[in-house]
């Protein structure tokens, strides 16, 4: 099978041809069909994620963690059936540790993430190690619901964790990105809170909108905000894209949450804690979120309340797309179609 993998940290991942993997036991052998491509896979490409993450990969690694496609062969133990159209969990946990056995996996002391310490899905076929990661999809198309496993999860987790109702409001900084794109179609549709979108990207600001979010702003017009919250601020802040905390907390109401997405970032303030007594704030980080939230997010998707806004590529415009990402050339998620 082709393989778009990393052969050294820095470089540009290479196209390989490989063995289609075997199957055990539980595991389950799925033929890609789409795969989203991640900020967190530049990471991965870079080898900078494994700074900050208990994960230890080895090299040559395929990566791609947002992962839909076909059954293409079952363990011994698996009640699913060839043919099944299926969307991957990639957050896997070993099963026995604390955190597993709380319901939230995705923290897991020893886990197995596809395409971050294990093959993913920047390949023609990828094995899953436990059938139970497996959601069956059927209103959905692969290329639509790829990027829920990441994109999709994640920040229903980080809104879950902002506690939002009609009554509030939310910033999402990053707006236009695959997570900002999927934050706000949530935000309106689930929770039905007033949404502000901040991004540097002209398109991702008229993305935002046509989402409907309520306001949009770009980085240098903050300000704004305040204004359009009647300068009490915002409820809730859904920081997306790492950025500098200092700059974005006086935004918050009292009792309002601030929630960092992701590995990378700004550090709190002193100043800001030092008013924590006063206000009642909360700062909160999330990686993504646990099955129970997934199986939202799958819902939600096969339901039409939300829906990825997807732009296509073939497998061997990985490196072309990670250069999107970097260059924040697009708006929504990248998807590549093996």
């Amino acid at each position: 099978m082709r393989a778009m993998q990393i052969l050294e940290f820095g470089k540009p991942l290479v196209l390989r041809d490989v063995d289609i993997p075997k199957v055990n036991y539980n595991q389950v052998l799925v033929k890609v069909e789409a795969n989203g491509v991640c900020h967190t896979d530049l990471s991965v490409r870079d080898g900078t994620i494994y700074r900050r993450v208990n994960v230890k990969p080895k090299l040559p690694l395929t990566p791609g963690h947002e992962i839909a496609g076909v059954i293409a062969e079952v363990g011994d133990n698996v009640p699913l059936s060839k043919g099944d159209k299926v969307l991957i969990n990639p957050w896997i946990g070993e099963g026995s540790c604390y955190y597993c056995r709380i319901g939230e996996e995705q923290y897991c002391d020893n886990p197995t993430w596809l395409g971050i310490n294990t093959d993913g899905g920047f390949a023609e076929y990828v094995v899953v190690p436990d059938f139970k990661y497996l959601y069956k999809i059927s209103n959905l198309s692969p290329i639509e619901a790829a990027p829920l496993a990441c994109s999709g999860v994640t920040v229903y987790r980080a809104l879950r964790l902002a506690n939002l109702d009609p009554s509030k409001s939310v910033l999402i900084i990053g707006v236009g990105g695959g997570l900002g794109s999927m934050a706000v179609q949530i935000a309106k549709n689930v929770y039905g809170s007033l949404v502000i979108g901040v991004d540097i990207n002209e398109e991702g600001l008229k993305l935002a909108e046509r989402l409907g979010a309520d306001y949009v702003f770009k980085v240098n017009e903050i300000n704004e905000i305040m204004r359009v919250t009647e300068n009490r601020g915002v409820d809730a802040i859904i920081d997306l894209v790492g950025s500098n905390i200092e700059k974005y907390y006086p935004l918050l109401a009292k009792l309002g949450k601030y929630v960092k997405v992701g590995t990378f970032g700004g550090t709190l303030p002193q100043e800001a804690g030092l008013r924590l007594h006063s206000v009642g704030w909360q700062f909160l980080g999330t990686l993504t979120g646990n099955q129970r939230d997934f199986l939202s997010v799958v819902k939600l998707g096969e339901n039409g309340k939300i829906k990825p806004v997807v732009t296509t590529l073939k497998l061997e415009d990985a490196n072309k797309a990670l250069e999107n990402l970097e260059k924040n050339k697009i708006t929504g998620r990248q998807v590549l179609i093996p």
